[in-house]
């Protein structure tokens, strides 16, 4: 008798959860889920025969009908039965091997789905016979290419299904092919319901950007900067005559564009904002910026503290500390256009590319440094005490090597990389080979050099340092007495991935995951720091690296 109790109450459950109203995003979610698996997993899909964005906007024209999950159900088996499965092979891959952190097929949930959709699902998620029609891997690097995806033919951000399409075709390509995907704040899947309410509930094409930044700031990577032309139109008109510097929870102001406007407000090169609105610029920076900028961290958010002073209105409320040491808590103006006229700066850059700082110390900008000046300057340094290498920028000129071949006493390892594996879905290669590691290995590097240079190294970096400025002080930190001094990088160093969203919006995420030959990660977490450097904004000093650094080399 119980048995059968026991049996009625869950056949009960069972119908009573299969006649509840679906919610509209659950609705699409699912669609969205179901279709982005078949695309990157069935082998006719992931070979480009079907047109598959129309198929989407098919399926999604039939969700209104939907009412409860049953249904929904229904929909999508008809939907997946469409597609021929007699091609669908096991695979042969040992996953013991490879990188499974990105693996998240837990949404195939028979409760949800029921046995027979979930069974199907299931054969479609453990099939091996996929082809790399919408993702695969350059031959000559194993980077990523979506090369086929072209946007959708009129797109319309005003139709649902339009947006829909958007959505879960760029949440799909980082599901199934974004490496670095584990390392996020929230679990990408998690952000998929979410997301889709924000989608659906776009009524302007000011709000489908903003949804769109959203979007792309929940990757954190720093790489994938996405400024909507129609924020700064419709949203940030104004904007401020200085430029400013984050130290700590303030705002050196470094920089000013218009001495006459600035005057105006009583703005000075050295005042420090505290305060932006009666709130502090942390605050300010998290309610702000973060949600529509991605970054890799916290350190990076304040490199965009300039978009504080970008606003609707043609005035902020601020608290300045001056010079004098005074508080005030005042309205400056913003303008939407001015002159720049008569700039000054805090710190004017010196021009020289390098030069010593004492006769036992050299200084070296690694911007604008060619291959050809590094071989005179380590020829006239190669007795000095100390160098400083200094990569609070952009080196435009130079490769790991280039640096390398000077610092290192033998040629060795200075990155391991995290490759995605063409046909092969959520599965990454973890200390992969280059393709080209026969002829020239790029993860190694210097050579056999008993001239080495054997003084002291200070390597110099902050939140500029980025990308590739990353991945070649990464190179710099294996010399053998290397010192790095600074803040927190970018958290971005290896190469570029480029998605065109459906609407043809261009999207870049980092596609390599970067790490230390003793297998530190770098992406998120920048670069390994020995020596943080403390800055004060109530005593700015502009020289305070290179002090440190000098201080290091005579300790």
């Amino acid at each position: 008798m119980k048995k059968i109790l026991f049996c009625f109450l869950i056949l009960s459950s069972v119908q009573l959860f299969s006649q509840t109203i679906l919610p509209v995003a659950q609705k699409y979610k699912q669609i969205g889920l179901v279709w982005g698996l078949l695309k990157y997993h069935h082998p006719d899909i992931s070979n480009g025969k079907y047109d598959w964005d129309s198929e989407f906007i098919k399926l999604s024209d039939k969700v209104d009908a939907v009412n409860n999950q049953e249904e929904m159900n229904d929909l999508l088996l008809s939907f997946v039965s469409k597609y021929r499965t007699d091609k669908l092979k096991a695979k042969k891959i040992d996953s013991e091997k490879l990188f499974t952190k990105n693996l998240d097929y837990d949404w195939i949930d028979s409760s949800v789905f029921g046995n027979q959709l979930t069974k199907t699902l299931v054969e479609i998620k453990e099939n091996g016979n996929i082809n790399n029609y919408y993702a695969s891997t350059s031959k000559m690097s194993r980077m990523l290419s979506f090369e086929n995806e072209k946007g959708f033919k009129d797109f319309d951000y005003a139709i649902k299904s339009h947006r829909m399409l958007l959505l879960y075709n760029f949440w799909n390509a980082i599901q199934y092919w974004g490496v670095n995907k584990y390392l996020m704040d929230t679990k990408w899947s998690d952000n998929l319901e979410v997301m889709t309410k924000e989608f659906l509930d776009c009524k302007t094409d000011l709000e489908f950007e903003i949804a769109k930044s959203k979007l792309i700031t929940k990757l954190n990577d720093t790489h994938s900067y996405h400024y909507p032309p129609i924020i700064f139109r419709d949203l940030y008109k104004h904007y401020s005559v200085f430029g400013i510097k984050a130290v700590n929870d303030s705002l050196v102001i470094e920089s000013v564009y218009n001495k006459t406007l600035a005057q105006k407000d009583d703005i000075e090169l050295g005042d420090i904002i505290v305060k932006i609105n009666n709130k502090s610029i942390f605050s300010c920076l998290n309610e702000k910026v973060a949600p529509i900028l991605s970054v890799s961290n916290s350190t990076i958010l304040k490199r965009y503290s300039y978009w504080l002073f970008f606003n609707y209105k043609d005035s902020i409320n601020v608290d300045i500390i001056k010079k004098n040491g005074t508080q005030i808590n005042k309205y400056i103006h913003l303008y939407k256009t001015y002159k720049r006229e008569n700039p000054v700066f805090l710190v004017v850059p010196k021009k020289e590319k390098w030069f010593y700082l004492q006769p036992n110390i050299a200084y070296v900008k690694l911007d604008q440094i060619t291959k050809n000046e590094l071989d005179v300057i380590f020829k006239q340094i190669e007795n000095t005490k100390g160098l400083i290498l200094d990569l609070r920028n952009y080196p435009k000129n130079i490769s790991p090597n280039d640096l390398a071949k000077y610092l290192y006493p033998e040629r060795k390892e200075f990155v391991k990389v995290l490759f995605p594996i063409e046909n092969n879905p959520s599965y990454g290669d973890y200390d992969g080979e280059a393709p080209l590691k026969l002829i020239m290995n790029p993860f190694n590097a210097g050579s056999s050099n008993s001239n080495y240079y054997k003084g002291k190294v200070v390597l110099l970096v902050d939140r500029t340092t980025q990308s590739k400025a990353e991945y070649i002080g990464m190179a710099i930190q294996q010399a053998p007495d290397c010192t790095t001094l600074g803040e927190q990088t970018a958290g971005s160093p290896l190469n570029i991935v480029n998605y065109m969203m459906s609407d043809k919006t261009n999207v870049n995420f980092t596609g390599l995951g970067g790490f230390y030959p003793n297998g530190e990660g770098v992406q998120r977490n920048g670069l390994h720091i020995d020596h943080y450097v403390k800055e004060s904004a109530k005593n700015y000093d502009p020289e305070l690296y290179i002090k440190e650094a000098v201080r290091l080399i005579e300790k």
